[in-house]
């Protein structure tokens, strides 16, 4: 898959669409590459605003809004979305996180974990393989990761599982299809400035202007630039790359340790202890 991916006046389907990174990214779709965003996520008002937003750029966006973690509203962002014609291109970005000890997460958190960081991701990734070889129309899929997925994330413990789950994925999937006429893409960015960090308790060590929290603008940029370039695997930014390098080469078990004494401080209260 040697050209870049065209994606003007291509329908391109992007989950969590409706802040952050998403958000970003589809307003960069629809301003640079002329394409036209379909836009999923829960809030259907964010995503409507969103819309009006991108008619304005001169984009024919559209909106499904759906909870992930529902089986049959994943099932369901498949069929709208494919119901209005071709879909060229996708861009899985939504996904949850937990920040505090595993044991004293619940249940519910669990499996809300699961099914939009994993099961989702699968699911659609299935449907809009068959869907873009179908059409034969060079499209591609990125999978929105995360550099947690590249070593042992004491409390993320859930969270970067999953994240290391999508890497081990869309790199067997991109092989699979080596030959065929879609490219498989994973992006692996750090912290970025998003809702997800700043309405959990990471916010009050990892705030904007520190060194590994990249602005998502930036982030959305690197991301797209790299999803039309057709690369296997990205990690934006030289911090991020660096952290990684030092996470691959490092003694698995220190990293844990250096991850875990960095993250404790900003530990919420309740799971906090002398003892980890």
């Amino acid at each position: 898959m040697a050209a870049m991916l065209d994606l003007e006046g291509r329908r391109v389907l992007i989950t969590g669409a409706s802040s952050g990174l998403g958000l970003e990214m589809a307003r960069l779709l629809a301003k640079n590459q002329r394409a036209h965003p379909i836009l999923v996520a829960r809030r259907k008002e964010k995503l409507e605003e969103l819309r009006q937003e991108l008619a304005g750029l001169g984009a024919k966006a559209e909106v499904i809004s759906a909870d992930l973690t529902r089986p049959d509203d994943v099932a369901r962002v498949y069929d709208e979305s494919v119901a209005g014609g071709e879909v060229h291109s996708v861009i899985l970005n939504a996904g949850i996180t937990h920040f505090g000890r595993f044991r004293n997460q619940d249940e519910d958190s669990i499996h809300a974990l699961f099914r939009t960081n994993v099961e989702a991701v699968v699911r659609l990734t299935h449907k809009f393989v068959t869907h873009i070889l179908g059409h034969r129309q060079n499209g591609g899929i990125m999978i929105v990761s995360s550099m947690a997925g590249m070593q042992p994330m004491p409390f993320q413990a859930i969270y970067g599982g999953t994240k290391a789950f999508l890497n081990s994925f869309a790199a067997a999937v991109a092989e699979e299809l080596r030959d065929e006429p879609i490219s498989i893409s994973v992006y692996c960015p750090g912290g970025i400035d998003t809702n997800m960090v700043s309405s959990s308790a990471m916010s009050t060590k990892y705030k904007k202007g520190h060194p590994m929290i990249m602005d998502p603008v930036e982030c959305a940029q690197i991301g797209l630039d790299a999803f039309r370039r057709r690369k296997s695997l990205t990690i934006p930014g030289t911090v991020n790359n660096l952290a990684a390098l030092g996470s691959k080469l490092g003694p698995r078990g220190l990293v844990a340790r250096l991850v875990a004494n960095d993250y404790a401080e900003a530990l919420p209260e309740s799971d906090r202890s002398k003892k980890r």
